[in-house]
């Protein structure tokens, strides 16, 4: 098997990647509820804990990673349609790839280190696996509705 092809399969199946079916819709609905509730986060509940000097124990500071990874994991899995085990496998894979971005941020142009946001990112990850593991406990019979 070819590298592209083999890397693929590490996320997702050809049959499920070609099914609508009912988790993938309920994965494109958490993003973009996940994607509201961070910007809400983002721009009332930040500004709301800055301006009354309160310690949140730095969700503020982190509400981006911390809700941003949710958005991109559900986002990822609504495009895949990953399988169960295969669905871990995104997570992992996203967990770590933003705790890998922010660990070479200060080499980047105007990059800054933040253990927050890494924090954020594993909180944000662990979200995800109760939010998944909640949507499969709530879905007992997917049910397809197109196979391309």
């Amino acid at each position: 098997m070819t590298g592209a092809r083999s890397i693929g399969l590490f996320f997702t199946d050809r049959e499920a990647f070609r099914t609508i079916d009912l988790l993938r819709l309920l994965y494109a609905m958490t993003a973009v509820v996940a994607f509201f509730v961070t910007e809400a986060g983002r721009s009332v509940y930040r500004p709301y804990i800055y301006e009354n000097g309160i310690n949140d124990l730095g969700i503020a500071d982190s509400m981006g990673n911390l809700g941003g990874i949710v958005v991109q994991i559900f986002f990822s899995l609504a495009i895949l349609n990953s399988q169960k085990r295969k669905a871990f496998n995104v997570i992992g894979f996203l967990v770590a790839g933003y705790i890998l971005y922010e660990i070479v941020q200060p080499y980047l142009p105007k990059g800054v280190f933040d253990w927050k946001d890494i924090f954020g990112t594993i909180i944000g990850g662990v979200v995800s696996v109760l939010v998944l593991l909640l949507l499969r406990a709530i879905v007992k019979n997917n049910r397809v509705f197109v196979k391309l």
